[in-house]
């Protein structure tokens, strides 16, 4: 046991990490290398540079799969929410750890170069950033002078995509503050900054990638307003902005435009313009089904949508048709018993007690699939098989053959 040993079980985990759903092993390597520091009995107050920057690594990424751990258990991902190997990634000794970071960050302040330590300072300062703006309980009195000193350190010392950088603080700053009701303003804000600069990007030097960050920009401030419920014209014409640059740099419509229409339908819904949602989720469809198959999740959400919006505007037949399409495919996907399943059975079972729904679809559809009209039948018709068939063997009966005698 050694801090050779402790250093490659470092170098595992950082693996895990960037290779992704490869967090358990992550945090299993973390957690062995943390050991063999506690043995060696390594603390701050050790002179020795290279025993310094192994225990911040380590505390370091101790942090970050803990960080990682409480955003996975968030999402909406069932089957992440289910994995018992994340949930039992400790969370709840992030702020322990960060402060033993912070001692360790100061003792190699004096042992490290400028450079070298200021590339670890601003680990530490994203990290701090990370902490914070996924705890959405408590607002953090001290986010807004910690994004100032990062935007300034990057300013200062960072050597490549400044600017890109900086956007991506503004826009999660922007989606941190809008999620309490007194900072809304000074959220969106943050959003506008981060637009601005993608915008002066974009200007300065055209290109595929800066036009995709300036949709991106635009589609998260617009998604930002309408969760805010700011719904003015603007709010849709920054989802327009935002598909006219996707459109710019990619003839078809891929994964990221699809995320557009998908917020862009949710603003017309909540305006209340219901045929112009109906328009932009009936044109993502086909794209859907190409791009993420038939039986995924987008393409359940928006045939439920679809089919909600139908409802809601008394287009029955319409509405059960889409309705019915989503309801094989959650029972295919999520099975007979999910909530989900059951809710869009029971507006079938609804709209089956509307007698033209009743009597235009259900009555010619057959395991999901719709038929043509029956062809119309005569009742208590007189059927003459019978005898024509006793005719017939009548007629090509041979006649008896005599024996002569």
């Amino acid at each position: 046991m050694s801090i050779e040993n402790a250093a490659a079980y470092v170098s595992l985990s950082k693996f895990y990490l960037d290779q992704k759903h490869f967090l358990p092993q992550a945090k299993e390597h973390i957690d062995k290398a943390h050991q063999i520091l506690e043995r060696l009995n390594i603390i701050p107050h050790d002179e020795h540079l290279n025993n310094n920057l192994l225990a911040f690594e380590i505390y370091f990424l101790l942090i970050k799969c803990s960080v990682q751990a409480k955003q996975c258990l968030s999402q909406r991902d069932v089957k992440i929410k289910n994995s018992k190997h994340i949930k039992s990634i400790d969370t709840t000794h992030i702020d322990h750890d960060l402060s033993i970071l912070e001692e360790y960050l100061q003792k190699l302040e004096h042992l490290m170069d400028s450079k070298n330590y200021s590339t670890k300072h601003m680990d530490y300062l994203l990290m701090k950033f990370e902490i914070a703006v996924n705890n959405l309980k408590e607002f953090d009195l001290h986010i807004t002078n910690l994004i100032k000193i990062i935007i300034e350190s990057i300013d200062r010392y960072s050597s490549d995509d400044k600017i890109k950088k900086k956007i991506n603080i503004y826009l999660r700053a922007g989606f941190y503050f809008i999620n309490f009701d007194d900072k809304i303003k000074e959220g969106l804000n943050y959003y506008k900054e981060a637009v601005d600069l993608a915008e002066q990007q974009e200007q300065e030097n055209p290109s595929d990638m800066h036009k995709r960050q300036l949709a991106n920009a635009n589609f998260q401030w617009a998604k930002a307003k309408v969760k805010v419920d700011s719904l003015g014209d603007s709010t849709g014409q920054k989802f327009k902005r935002a598909i006219e640059l996707y459109k710019q740099t990619n003839e078809e419509n891929d994964r990221d435009i699809l995320k557009v229409f998908d917020e862009l339908a949710t603003y017309y819904t909540k305006t209340e313009n219901f045929q112009d949602a109906l328009n932009v989720l009936c044109e993502s469809l086909p794209d859907k089904k190409r791009l993420f198959g038939d039986f995924s999740d987008e393409v359940i959400q928006t045939e439920s949508r679809i089919g909600a919006i139908y409802l809601r505007e008394c287009e029955y037949i319409n509405a059960a048709e889409h309705l019915k399409e989503c309801f094989d495919l959650q029972e295919f996907a999520y099975g007979p018993k999910d909530p989900r399943t059951s809710q869009t059975r029971d507006a079938l079972e609804i709209l089956k007690k509307d007698p033209q729904v009743s009597r235009m679809f259900f009555s010619r559809t057959q395991d999901g699939i719709r038929k043509d009209r029956p062809a119309f039948k005569l009742t208590n018709r007189v059927s003459h098989e019978k005898g024509d068939h006793e005719l017939l063997l009548t007629v090509t009966k041979k006649p008896p053959i005599y024996s002569k005698n």
